[in-house]
C-alpha cells in the first residue's frame, strides 16, 4: 500500500492507493476534481459550492479528513475475472468527527484503463456510529442526518 500525505486548504489528509490497478487515475488529479466538483452536479438540491466547500461546512472544521483512492467496493477477488474488467475507481473522502462519529461519502470519478471522468457521481455515503453503519440516499441528506444521529 502507498500512502502519501498531502494537505489542502490546511489539513493534513492521507491518500490510499492500493497497487497498480489505478496507474490511470493520479490521487492528485482526482482530489483536484472532487474539492473543485459543484456539489450541485452531484446532487441537484445541493448548493452550487465546491463539493468540499459544501463538504466541510456538513462535517465542521474540527473534523479530521482522510482520502482514499478504491475500486468502489467492486472487485471479486478473483484476480482473472478483475483483471479482465474495467473496474471503476472511487474516490472516498472520509471525517472523523469529535464526537466519534464517522461519515464519508465516495464518488465515482472513472475507471481503472479509461482514467478520470468529467461527470463523477455519488457512489456511496456513510455514517458509522458505534460501529454500526447508517448508509445516507443522497447527499442532500446528510446535514439532516448528521443531526439525527448524533453520538448519545
Amino acid at each position: 500500500m502507498n500512502i502519501m500525505n498531502k494537505s489542502l486548504c490546511g489539513l493534513a489528509l492521507v491518500v490510499m492507493l492500493s497497487g497498480p490497478a489505478y496507474a490511470q487515475i493520479s490521487s492528485d488529479d482526482a482530489i483536484d476534481l472532487l474539492q473543485e466538483y459543484p456539489a450541485a452536479k452531484l446532487d441537484t438540491l445541493c448548493p452550487k459550492i465546491p463539493f468540499m466547500t459544501w463538504f466541510k461546512s456538513v462535517v465542521g472544521g474540527s473534523a479530521k479528513l482522510q482520502w482514499e483512492v478504491n475500486d468502489c467496493g467492486e472487485q471479486t477477488g478473483v484476480p482473472a475475472v478483475d483483471q479482465q474488467r474495467d473496474l471503476p475507481v472511487c474516490l472516498e473522502v472520509s471525517a472523523d468527527l469529535p464526537d466519534n462519529r464517522k461519515v464519508g461519502v465516495a464518488v465515482w470519478v472513472g475507471t481503472e484503463k479509461k482514467g478520470l471522468t468529467d461527470t463523477p457521481a455519488v457512489y456511496d455515503i456513510y455514517l458509522q456510529l458505534a460501529g454500526q453503519f447508517y448508509h445516507i440516499r443522497r447527499l442532500s441528506d446528510l446535514p439532516k442526518t448528521l443531526q439525527q444521529i448524533q453520538k448519545k
